[in-house]
C-alpha cells in the first residue's frame, strides 16, 4: 500500500514537471546552434587597416531564435557591447600611432552583430520557476566588414550561457553575469584583431 502511493506521489510529481514545461513559456529546453569550434579565424586583415568604425544594432531578423527573455538579453549584451566598444574606438582614434598601419585613402569598418540563438531567464523568472526554466543561452555572429566593397573581414561567432542550476539557486544574478561576459568576449575580440588579424575564442568549452 505505501509502494502504490510513493508511486502515485512519483508520478504526481513527473505529471506537474510535464504540464510545467508545457505551460511555460519559457520551456524545459533551451534551443541552440552551438559554435563547431573553439576558437574563430582571423580576419582577413587587421582592423587597424580601417580610419573609421560604424556600429550597428543587434540584427533579430528571421534568422534569429529568439526564446524567452530573448529581447531584454539582447539589449543588454548592446547597450554593455557598444559602450566598450565606442570607448575602444575612441582610444584608437587618441593613440599617437593611430594613422600608421591606414593607407591614405580613408576606409570604414562596419560592426554588425547578427543573433542566431537568445534565451534569458531573469530573477522574476527564476524565482517563479526555478529549474524549469533551463539554460539562459546567447549566440551571435558579429560581422566585420568594408563599408564600401561589401567584403567580409571577420565573421567570428560568440557563445555563453548560464546553466539552469546557477541560474535558479543565484535567482538570476548569473543569467545577468552571461550578458557582460559576452559584451566583454566582443570587444576582447575586436581590440586583439586590431594590430595584427589572430582571431580569438567562441566561448564553446570542448571537453576531452
Amino acid at each position: 500500500m505505501i509502494q502504490k502511493e510513493i508511486i502515485n506521489v512519483k508520478s504526481k510529481t513527473a505529471m506537474i514537471a510535464m504540464l510545467a514545461c508545457v505551460m511555460l513559456s519559457a520551456g524545459c529546453v533551451t534551443r541552440a546552434k552551438l559554435p563547431t569550434s573553439d576558437q574563430n579565424p582571423p580576419p582577413v586583415e587587421a582592423f587597424s587597416n580601417f580610419s573609421d568604425f560604424e556600429l550597428k544594432p543587434i540584427d533579430r531578423g528571421p534568422a534569429c531564435d529568439k526564446q524567452h527573455g530573448a529581447d531584454v538579453a539582447l539589449n543588454g549584451v548592446e547597450n554593455r557591447m557598444h559602450v566598450k566598444l565606442r570607448q575602444l574606438i575612441a582610444n584608437w582614434k587618441a593613440a599617437p600611432n593611430a594613422a600608421v598601419n591606414v593607407s591614405s585613402k580613408k576606409r570604414t569598418l562596419i560592426i554588425e552583430p547578427i543573433c542566431s540563438n537568445a534565451k534569458m531567464m531573469g530573477k522574476g523568472s527564476r524565482m517563479s520557476v526555478g529549474l524549469f526554466g533551463g539554460d539562459s543561452v546567447i549566440i551571435l555572429n558579429v560581422r566585420y566588414k568594408d563599408a564600401e566593397s561589401g567584403k567580409i573581414i571577420a565573421d567570428p561567432v560568440f557563445y555563453q550561457r548560464t546553466n539552469v542550476f546557477s541560474g535558479a539557486f543565484s535567482w538570476g544574478a548569473t543569467d545577468q553575469d552571461m550578458l557582460e561576459r559576452m559584451a566583454s568576449m566582443i570587444a576582447i575580440y575586436t581590440s586583439k584583431n586590431y594590430e595584427s588579424a589572430v582571431g580569438g575564442p567562441t566561448g564553446l568549452e570542448i571537453k576531452n
